[in-house]
């Protein structure tokens, strides 16, 4: 019989043990290769679909109004070797008689493209042709339709309705993005591409469009296309152009802090599955070690001895390894849709599966066997001659000042580090100082169950208190689990009423309409609705900013003393947000606390942007706190707005109601008035919704990743408490004889089971409160921080889970304690 055999006949002597022990390496290396996989997949995703969403063209050229010739169009069609587009977008509706489809569901953004097979649109076509004169629109939108190609549909438009004839379907695309159903429409229109020269006879455009976008060639020196395409719009006197920049950071500026809890929480799973393999693998040597007695007399050696267990420990691990990697590939694939779909990434590429293979391999095979390394060294080491005495399998543990010592320092350390990995030495120095507080909880727990539960209260606690090292690291897995979610929940919430409190202090004003244009008659109209208190417009624009020699995009609003107070777009110390704008120069700005830390800059000193008159120096002289837009943006004076970014028009316009009015009537109101002209309609309490919504998606998605490590936990309490019975079958049988009831029996059992549970709940839980102070300190999320403030709910909840999955788990090794039977505990050795 060779050693695999021989591996594989002593794994099925403890057939449960060896199965719950193999669940928690498939579970850690599942969790693992997930987490692994997915994230690499989107790090290496992310910027490629960056450019290729953002990125198609190299520049830019915008209006100073709101439209301008399509002679700039031909003029720059005229460059060479460069390659552009020309677009107008306007408003529209469907026309559609269908019943329970209101008019603000039919909104459609009508784009029209002077060529629709361009490389700068670069749709990825389904069906149908991109050179028919017709219209296209995505996949999506047609399932959601029920429309194919050379089907007509219809629009309602100024100068009555429209018909034109499907002539293609196109990928799911950012250029023409769109609700996914009917309800959806009611917050985001429909868009659909259409040739360039439909919009302009369809509004009476004739020979205006809104924005070109310009490529340079393959091989095109691409300073020296800007240089050209600069120089000639300069010859016109309202139009400016602006290179495309794509910000990674800023866009995806919040993945990396998510990325690395998922890191954190995806490796506790391999960790605590390694202290589950330490267990296993210690009882199981101190039962065999009369059968190595044996072996030792007939003349094996301890390293043969001590490579029969390194054998166990090898198959454990293969087969755990390969069904985990067969488990973690699907929870992969499913974990990288949650994470394109928090961050609105549209991509379906295949998962980057080479580290995590690598990692998750090592990981499944090398982590089992140094937590058995210890084991597996006592196997070569049992005595034959102790052997031969008494077993004493029953010894309490002994605790170390040592251990405890260390593990205070570990944990001490928390202080000094203002860094989420804190929690990984602070973790470590639980885990050893766990017996310890084990068996102080065990000391006070003793009474209160012979109080509550008598005979078998008593029996539980000294049971517990028997096997000290073994049950204390049970449950230190558990309360590992505990603390991390009572942490990442109270995160979550911590974090989603500081946005809240943030959104609704400067978003300014209970509603932002978003307009193709505002005109001039534009906030009459909307003061005069019934519900309006208060109307005023502002000012946006994208502006380059020149950072540390690259590139990046800045939000730049230009905003009025005279109404700034009354629609706080930012909060300001000190002074009033009208005090502080009214007291700028022409070359002073604000930046917000986000912009600012991107900076990296001081007050006093300038930072660079792109006007009309080239890159010019504008000094920070404060900086404030605002969620408008996500944040990362800039405040300058009206006047220094028109004068450096030359917009003479306006899209956005802040309305404040009445408070006799709702924000649901004050949006049909506006849509009844405004109708599709209204593009856009948003409010403080939508932003805290789509903020509320990615990030508790993120934190539900460590959560999840959390929980499977209370199932590991789970796992190492049932493996603990069959150990345990196994070692006291004797003991069991003998109880049975003198009249111990199987019921008794049964509750003794569980309320091991539940002390265990019990002491890492309150253990879990006061440490997750120790987390969620120290991450207090330090931690930002958008350069917002959060009070140290403790959810009781989410403590009680998380704590009473803990206990649940204990007692769940106790409950299968109870019922086997209770059929125990005099006749086979006397044959059990």
């Amino acid at each position: 019989m060779n050693l695999w055999q021989i591996a594989w006949r002593n794994l099925m002597r403890r057939k449960l043990r060896t199965f719950l022990t193999i669940l928690s390496i498939v579970i850690g290396v599942a969790s693992t290769f997930a987490v692994i996989a997915s994230v690499d997949t989107a790090k290496t995703v992310f910027p490629l679909y960056l450019k290729a969403a953002f990125g198609k063209a190299d520049f830019q050229v915008y209006g100073t109004e709101p439209y301008f010739s399509e002679d700039v169009y031909r003029e720059v069609g005229s460059l060479k070797p460069i390659e552009s587009v020309a677009i107008l977008k306007e408003n529209t509706k469907l026309h559609l008689e269908k019943e329970g489809i209101a008019a603000i569901q039919k909104r459609v953004d009508l784009i029209g493209y002077s060529r629709l097979d361009s490389a700068l649109t670069n749709f990825k076509l389904i069906k149908g042709s991109l050179t028919a004169d017709g219209t296209v629109i995505t996949d999506r939108t047609a399932k959601v339709w029920k429309a194919d190609v050379g089907d007509t549909i219809s629009f309602d438009t100024d100068e009555g309705i429209r018909h034109i004839q499907i002539s293609a379907i196109v990928r799911y695309t950012v250029e023409l993005m769109g609700p996914s159903s009917w309800m959806m429409a009611k917050y985001h229109p429909w868009s659909v591409a259409v040739p360039l020269s439909t919009v302009q006879d369809w509004f009476d455009l004739a020979d205006q469009i809104e924005t070109i976008h310009i490529r340079a060639l393959p091989g095109t020196d691409l300073d020296a296309a800007g240089r050209q395409v600069d120089e000639m719009v300069q010859r016109f006197g309202n139009i400016y152009m602006q290179p495309v920049v794509l910000d990674f950071e800023t866009q995806f500026k919040e993945a990396n802090s998510f990325f690395l809890t998922l890191y954190i929480a995806g490796l506790l799973g391999i960790a605590l599955s390694a202290l589950i393999i330490f267990n296993s693998l210690y009882v199981s040597v101190k039962e065999r070690k009369n059968e190595f007695a044996a072996l030792k007399t007939i003349g094996y050696t301890p390293e043969q001895m001590r490579t029969f267990v390194l054998f166990e420990v090898m198959l454990l691990s293969i087969i755990g390894t390969a069904v985990g990697l067969l488990l973690g590939y699907g929870m992969g694939i499913g974990l990288k849709a949650l994470i394109f779909l928090m961050f609105s990434v549209y991509d379906d590429s295949g998962m980057k599966l080479v580290n995590g293979l690598v990692v998750s391999i090592l990981a499944g095979l090398l982590v089992p066997i140094a937590a058995a390394l210890y084991p597996i060294r006592q196997a070569g080491k049992v005595s034959v001659i102790e052997s031969l005495k008494e077993n004493r399998a029953n010894e309490a543990g002994k605790l170390r000042k040592w251990q405890l010592l260390a593990g205070l320092l570990l944990i001490a350390s928390g202080f000094f580090i203002k860094h989420l990995l804190l929690v990984l030495p602070i973790m470590i120095g639980i885990v050893l100082v766990f017996p310890f507080l084990f068996n102080l909880f065990m000391l006070l727990l003793k009474p209160v169950y012979r109080l509550i539960f008598g005979f078998s209260g008593e029996l539980a606690a000294r049971n517990l208190k028997r096997n000290l090292g073994r049950t204390s690291m049970t449950s230190v897995i558990l309360c590992l689990g505990i603390a991390m979610i009572v942490l990442v929940s109270s995160l979550n919430s911590a974090f989603l009423q500081t946005y809240e409190k943030v959104i609704f202090s400067t978003y300014g004003g209970n509603l932002d309409i978003h307009f193709h244009h505002v005109e001039k008659t534009d906030v009459e109209r909307l003061k005069q609705i019934e519900g309006v208190a208060d109307a005023q417009t502002y000012s946006l624009q994208s502006v380059v900013w020149s950072l540390n020699d690259q590139k990046r995009k800045l939000s730049v609003y230009g905003v009025g003393a005279d109404w700034i107070d009354r629609f706080p777009l930012f909060a300001s110390t000190g002074q009033s947000p009208g005090e502080l704008i009214r007291s700028l120069k022409d070359d002073e700005i604000v930046l917000d606390n986000i912009a600012f830390g991107v900076w990296g800059g001081n007050i006093g000193e300038s930072v660079w942007l792109s006007t009309l008159q080239g890159v010019k120096a504008f000094k920070v002289v404060a900086v404030v706190d605002t969620m408008k837009n996500n944040g990362y943006g800039a405040f300058v004076k009206t006047e220094t707005f028109k004068e450096s970014f030359g917009l003479k028009y306006e899209h956005n316009a802040l309305v404040i109601k009445d408070e006799s009015v709702s924000a649901l009537q004050l949006r049909e109101r506006i849509f009844d008035a405004f109708g599709e002209r209204a593009e856009e309609m948003f409010g403080p309490e939508d932003w805290v919704t789509v903020i509320g919504a990615v990030y508790t998606g993120s934190f539900s998605v460590i959560n999840a990743l959390l929980i499977l490590s209370i199932v590991i936990s789970g796992i190492g309490i049932a493996n603990t408490l069959l150990m345990t019975i196994m070692e006291r079958i004797r003991e069991l049988g003998m109880m049975r004889a003198v009249g111990v009831t199987r019921r008794q029996v049964l509750r003794m059992v569980l309320l091991e089971g539940a002390g265990i549970g019990l002491a890492a709940a309150v253990a879990g839980c006061a440490l997750g409160i120790w987390l969620i102070y120290l991450t207090s300190t330090f931690m930002e999320i958008h350069s917002l921080t959060y009070a140290f403030e403790v959810s009781w709910k989410i403590v009680l909840l998380t704590g009473g889970f803990g206990v649940a999955v204990s007692l769940v788990s106790s409950f299968a090794p109870a019922s086997k304690a209770a059929k125990t039977r005099l006749s086979e505990a006397l044959r059990y050795e």
